[in-house]
């Protein structure tokens, strides 16, 4: 890692891949710290892995590293476990359930869009701390959203530094991507002697028990009627009355969720919640700032509905805006990549087999920001596992239908209100920064209201 860069030069792991690519191909040997990585880039390789659920299940090594810090995230259970887990959860990630957050979503943009107007209302200012704006929307959204809870992120004491919940979540990133990198012994002593961690992991708990605590003071018939809906009330009745009891039987044949469960999956579910998709609309900010014709043919899109609040079915049919989107995902997905393990021997079929014309440089260039691309490949379009960003395989990300609703959303309510500027080369030249997501290292944008 000293030798690639990753320590000491804090070079971001997309644009290292990019560098090893170069040099030695679709697919070459990596280690990360003690983790042996066969890298794949081949989209066509990646396709297949996606497509093959049987030969490739969570890696091991990615499970481990995990266990460090949230041993009950679903994202890194296997086996019966995880099919424990994934059936209290992931019912209510559904299309039919996550449509009625629309109005949620757009409420939370608007208070966001009114801190602007009432505070940094002049189109010469240039905002430097869209990064902490947008996680602090995120967690506000995902809190009503998940724990029908108020967060507080957005409050005006807030307005332009991190509250206490945001800077605890960072810490806690942070720690994790730095253990990552240290063998496994080492790792957990580390751990045990971080201050700094375990205060973040103090402060997130009590956050976590807030909530859990907010649900419980519902009445059970209440929490009943509302768990088809509401992941807090199915979490929350979904534990377990006698945990001690519970804890006696074969994993196959435990019931609900223990309360240490439960907190997990809210930590979990709360990181991914927010810090994924703050990164694409910070992208989404610094693109519209650097590319005004893009910026226009989605206001374009948008006049006939004027600033009127669009329904889902609305939100469904603005093409262009999808295409701006889905291009988002491919040009700087918020991730570097999934981790996944080889179960049985494969073959990769890209070599020998016809590339796809829509995947050609001949009409536009896989490295610049292309949105009319996808206005053309309506066939890639139905393929989903086409978007590194939600994962493949039996641990594809559950929330990804909730996340691109979300992210549409917001695109829409901001681009109804206001225009993005480019701040200029010094403070908004983009380039890469590395934390559990890929952010902008350079963004400065004005905003105009119109």
């Amino acid at each position: 890692m000293l030798q690639t860069g990753i320590v000491g030069r804090q070079i971001p792991m997309n644009i290292l891949f990019l560098q090893l690519k170069d040099k030695l191909g679709d697919v070459f040997q990596f280690w990360f710290g003690p983790m042996r990585l066969i890298v794949v880039s081949r989209l066509e390789d990646v396709q297949h892995i996606f497509a093959h659920r049987h030969l490739y299940d969570q890696g091991d090594m990615f499970i481990n590293i995990l266990n460090l810090v949230n041993p009950n995230a679903i994202i890194g259970l296997k086996g019966p476990k995880f099919k424990r887990h994934t059936t209290i959860i992931s019912p209510l990630f559904r299309r039919a359930k996550i449509s009625a957050h629309v109005d949620t979503i757009i409420d939370c943009t608007d208070k966001l869009l009114n801190r602007w107007r009432n505070y940094n209302n002049n189109s010469t200012d240039i905002h430097l701390n869209l990064i902490e704006q947008s996680q602090q929307l995120l967690l506000a959204i995902f809190g009503f959203v998940a724990f029908d809870y108020d967060l507080q992120t957005l409050n005006e004491e807030n307005r332009s530094n991190e509250n206490e919940l945001t800077h605890a979540l960072c810490i806690n990133v942070k720690t994790s991507i730095f253990v990552a990198r240290l063998p496994m012994f080492i790792a957990r002593i580390y751990l045990v002697l971080n201050c700094e961690y375990r205060q973040a992991r103090m402060t997130i708990d009590r956050y976590l028990q807030q909530m859990i605590d907010q649900e419980l003071r519902e009445t059970a018939e209440t929490r009943t009627q509302r768990r088809k809906t509401s992941l807090i009330a199915s979490l929350v009745t979904s534990l377990q009355e006698d945990e001690l009891f519970e804890a006696t039987k074969s994993e196959k044949h435990k019931k609900g969720l223990s309360r240490i469960e439960v907190m997990g999956e809210m930590l979990a579910l709360l990181s991914a919640g927010y810090s994924p998709t703050s990164a694409a609309l910070v992208w989404f900010m610094h693109l519209m700032s650097k590319r005004p014709q893009v910026q226009s043919k989605i206001k374009n899109e948008l006049v006939e509905y004027n600033l009127q609040r669009l329904s889902v079915e609305q939100i469904d049919s603005l093409t262009y805006l999808d295409c701006v989107i889905r291009e988002l995902f491919r040009f700087v997905p918020p991730i570097a990549g999934t981790l996944l393990m080889l179960t049985a021997d494969d073959r990769l079929p890209a070599t020998g087999v016809q590339l796809r014309e829509h995947f050609g440089r001949n009409t536009f260039d896989l490295d610049q920001f292309h949105p009319e691309r996808f206005l053309i490949e309506s066939n890639m379009n139905s393929n989903k596992t086409a978007s590194i960003a939600f994962g493949g395989a039996h641990h594809q990300c559950i929330g990804q239908d909730f996340a691109r609703l979300e992210l549409k959303t917001l695109c829409v309510r901001l681009m109804q209100h206001m225009t993005f500027g480019d701040g200029g080369p010094d403070v908004n030249e983009g380039g890469y920064k590395q934390t559990d997501t890929i952010l902008p290292k350079h963004i400065g944008c004005a905003i105009k209201f119109d």
